[in-house]
């Protein structure tokens, strides 16, 4: 089986604007500074423009007519919303109202129509003002949200794929 988390699966289009949008030398002076986190992090060759080249709609289109799904493999995908921009943290609430202007209900940094993939797709909300971003899919935050508890459910994520073999 495979399962995808918040995964930009038809990629996001906010980049492909940014992208055509932001001066070449704009683009460096960014990455330098992701480049440099990344280092910092333990990644021995950090590439922030070529991973957000990898994210356009337009590259994922091209990936996902190349790399075809197998019978032999359950896929399913998994995506949140953020409820407003402020409920992120820095870069998901700058980025949340671009993502929802290009891309409609989204994590902070993927739309929901890109999340969906497989034979089984879950959109997780919660109600109130704070919703569940990127970040807190990934226990980034570590930090609790009424209404969902994000270790919860990855142990009922794979006690649900048990149940189904595997």
């Amino acid at each position: 089986s495979l399962t995808t988390i918040n995964t930009p699966h038809r990629g996001c289009e906010f980049a492909d604007y940014l992208l055509n949008k932001i001066p070449h030398k704009t683009q460096l002076t960014v990455a330098k500074t992701y480049n440099a986190a990344a280092e910092k992090l333990g990644d021995k060759n950090p590439d922030f423009l070529a991973a957000v080249f990898d994210l356009t709609s337009e590259n994922c289109k091209k990936r996902n007519e190349i790399v075809k799904d197998s019978k032999e493999v359950y896929y399913q995908s998994v995506g949140s919303k953020l409820n407003k921009s402020a409920s992120g943290q820095f870069p998901l609430n700058f980025t949340y109202n671009l993502v929802r202007y290009f891309d409609g209900p989204n994590d902070g940094l993927v739309g929901e129509k890109s999340f969906v993939w497989g034979d089984n797709y879950q959109f997780l909300t919660v109600k109130g003002k704070r919703g569940i971003s990127h970040g807190d899919m990934i226990d980034l935050n570590k930090e609790n949200i009424p209404g969902f508890d994000v270790r919860e459910f990855f142990v009922q994520l794979v006690y649900d794929l048990k149940k189904k073999g595997f």
